[in-house]
Formats: C-alpha cells, sequence, structure tokens
C-alpha cells in the first residue's frame, strides 16, 4: 500500500506540476513547435477544395508586364481585364487581396499606346466590379493608424460592411479598417479584412475571423468570400460561446489574454480560429495544393477574347469557382511563416484555406480545459 500511495502522489505532484508550468504559459512555445508537427502530419493536400483558385502576381508577372505597365504599381485598368475575363465563365466568386485604398491621382499612363488618366483607371476598375457583381475587395486592418482616430468610413462603406453580423466581442476591435477608395468600395459586392494575429515564435496559425471598427463589422477576406459562395445570410451568423455560428457550422475559437497596445492596464480577451491547412505552400513538385494561374496569362486571354482571338486559356476553366487574386512576389511581402517550417504562405493561399474550411465545415477545435486537466492526470 505505501507504494502505491508513494506512486499516486508522485503522479499527482507530476500532474500538478505540469498544470501550475502550463497555466503560466511556460510550455507555450513546446505546445506550439508540436502543434506544427503534428499539423505537417495531417496535411492531406489532395483533401483541398478544387473549386478554390489563386491567381499570382508573382515575380515573372511582374518582369513580364512590364513593357506594358512598367514597374508596379499597375494602373488599376489592368486589374479590371482580369475581373472582366473572370465575369465570362463567370467564377462564382473573387476575392481580391491586394489594397486599393487611395485613388489614382497619376495625369497620364501610355499603356500600349493608349493613354489612360489615373482617375479613369480607377473608373474603369469600379465598373468591372459593379458588372460582376461577385467581387469581395480588401479592406485593410493591419495599420494601426495614428492616436485620435479617424473620421470613419463613409455611410455607403458601412451599408457593404454591415449587413446584420451579430458577432458581438467576438470580433477584434481594431483602430483602423482602410476601405478601398470610395468608387470601388461602393461598387463591390462585400469587404473583406486582412488582420492576422501572429504568435510570438513568428508562424501564423491563427485568424480573427472578424474584426470590427465602432459599429464597422468585417469578415477576413477567406470568411467572406466562403460565406458569398455559400450563401450563408448574415442573419445565419451569430456567436454561439466559445465559437461562431455560420448556419449549420460551428468554427471553434481560440481565447488568448491580450493588453491592449495603446492602453497597458487594459487587458481583453482577443479571440481567433486556427487555420486549417491541408497542405504547404508549394508541394513537393513545386506547383501550388489549389489550383494557380498566372495573372499575365488571364490578362492576355482577355485581350485576345477582346481582339476576336482564340484566348491562352479559356474562360469556362474558372466557372463557378472561388477565384483569390493577389500577390506571391517575393518583394511584395504578402507571404508568412507557417507550421509547414522555411514554408512561406501566400496571404491568398491562407485566405483559400480559411474559405475551404468554412466550406466543409473542417475546423481545428482546442480541447476543453476539462480534457486538459485528466489526460494530464491519466
Amino acid at each position: 500500500m505505501r507504494k502505491v500511495l508513494a506512486g499516486v502522489l508522485l503522479g499527482v505532484g507530476a500532474a500538478v506540476i505540469i498544470l501550475i508550468l502550463g497555466s503560466g504559459g511556460f510550455l507555450e512555445t513546446a505546445e506550439m513547435k508540436l502543434y506544427d508537427w503534428r499539423m505537417r502530419l495531417a496535411a492531406n493536400p489532395a483533401s483541398v477544395n478544387r473549386d478554390i483558385v489563386l491567381v499570382e502576381i508573382n515575380d515573372s508577372t511582374i518582369r513580364d508586364m512590364e513593357p506594358l505597365f512598367g514597374h508596379w504599381p499597375w494602373p488599376r485598368v489592368a486589374l479590371s481585364y482580369v475581373i472582366d475575363y473572370l465575369r465570362r465563365a463567370p467564377a462564382r466568386v473573387v476575392a481580391v487581396d491586394i489594397t486599393l485604398a487611395e485613388r489614382d491621382r497619376v495625369e497620364r499612363y501610355d499603356i500600349g499606346g493608349e493613354k489612360w488618366s489615373g482617375a479613369e483607371s480607377d473608373q474603369a476598375l469600379a465598373d468591372s466590379v459593379r458588372q460582376a457583381g461577385n467581387v469581395i475587395m480588401l479592406a485593410d486592418a493591419v495599420d494601426e493608424g495614428l492616436l485620435g482616430g479617424s473620421d470613419g468610413p463613409a455611410p455607403a462603406i458601412a451599408a457593404i460592411a454591415n449587413p446584420g453580423y451579430r458577432v458581438g466581442d467576438r470580433a477584434e476591435p481594431r483602430p483602423v479598417i482602410l476601405p478601398p477608395y470610395p468608387a470601388l468600395a461602393e461598387a463591390s459586392a462585400a469587404l473583406g479584412h486582412n488582420f492576422l494575429v501572429l504568435d510570438t515564435d513568428g508562424p501564423a496559425r491563427r485568424m480573427s475571423p472578424f474584426v470590427s471598427h465602432g459599429d464597422l463589422t468585417l469578415p477576413s477576406l477567406g470568411v467572406a468570400a466562403a460565406l458569398m459562395a455559400g450563401h450563408i445570410r448574415p442573419d445565419e451568423i451569430v456567436a454561439a460561446g466559445d465559437a461562431i455560428r455560420l448556419r449549420d457550422r460551428r468554427m471553434p475559437l481560440v481565447a488568448a489574454p491580450f493588453v491592449d497596445a495603446y492602453d497597458r492596464g487594459h487587458r481583453r480577451t482577443q479571440w481567433t480560429t486556427l487555420v486549417n491547412y491541408r497542405a504547404p505552400a508549394l508541394l513537393p513538385n513545386g506547383d501550388r495544393p489549389y489550383p494557380a494561374y498566372s495573372f499575365r496569362r488571364l490578362f492576355m486571354s482577355e485581350q485576345q477574347l477582346l481582339a476576336g482571338q482564340p484566348p491562352m486559356i479559356d474562360p469556362a476553366e474558372f466557372r463557378d469557382k472561388i477565384v483569390f487574386v493577389g500577390f506571391t512576389a517575393s518583394g511584395l511581402v504578402d507571404v508568412f511563416n507557417s507550421p509547414f517550417g522555411d514554408d512561406r504562405m501566400p496571404g491568398i493561399e491562407l485566405h483559400a484555406s480559411l474559405a475551404d474550411s468554412v466550406l466543409a465545415g473542417h475546423f481545428i477545435a482546442p480541447a476543453s480545459a476539462r480534457a486538459r486537466v485528466a489526460t494530464i492526470l491519466i
């Protein structure tokens, strides 16, 4: 009996020590590294939703289009041609992961001998987005802004971004949400944010599914694309304890204590969802796990169609697809460390992974406190 009692005391003592270390956050780094290892083991590239497609602005695209548009940034009319091309398919949803907050004030572009002003180029993009009727534009929520706040978005933009989400304090408050320039914001079918929560050791494991600024509430770009593709209405989205209910899907949330950067005395809970990556950014053969196309090829295909020629790519390839347009170029910053080690994940692939999870209803849920304590005791 003494041996049994000694064994029980040793086991309980060890469990208590682990619980104390865990509650103090001393094991957090080890847990994150083990989480990355488990993520790599669970990856299944064959399971990705092949109806989700990436359109990449990569290094070769920027180089190949330099004779036509010069250096980056290009005039917005370049993007309008790709939106028009995808409307021919038509694509089910087009999500654009590019910040276009300011009006283009360039007086004159020379595009293949054709003259465009910045204002004309801006209007061409807004017109294409309005005619497509299924384009989600990016609203930048990364910028911390200046102390003192801002005047807030225009009423028309607020109406787009507030269709009736009921997520309350599960939305991450942001000091600034920067929508696209007014004509483009008002032409958009919806807006989506890009605020990503990076863990202390660097990798992008989780994201705020919704952010807020005053009365403005926005889903992330990936969540917004999935909601539109799945025809999930705003009144079907509601906070439900440690999750957000999306019609028949339950998106689990991770609650973490957070110290306000502007008020060190204020602590609150930050709610994020874990990104269920199905695959690394690149497969062993160098391909993307999601079907991927160069922006240049779509642009050139639209030019060929306008000239009455056979296109490089038939628009029918994008029929009923969920298309994410954005950067994979190494010099344009929108890449992140992922749980797959040195793998550099483009922002559009991160948003695509989140959209994939919502559409499939497959999420990563943290174990309950009761389960964690029981496991340690056992």
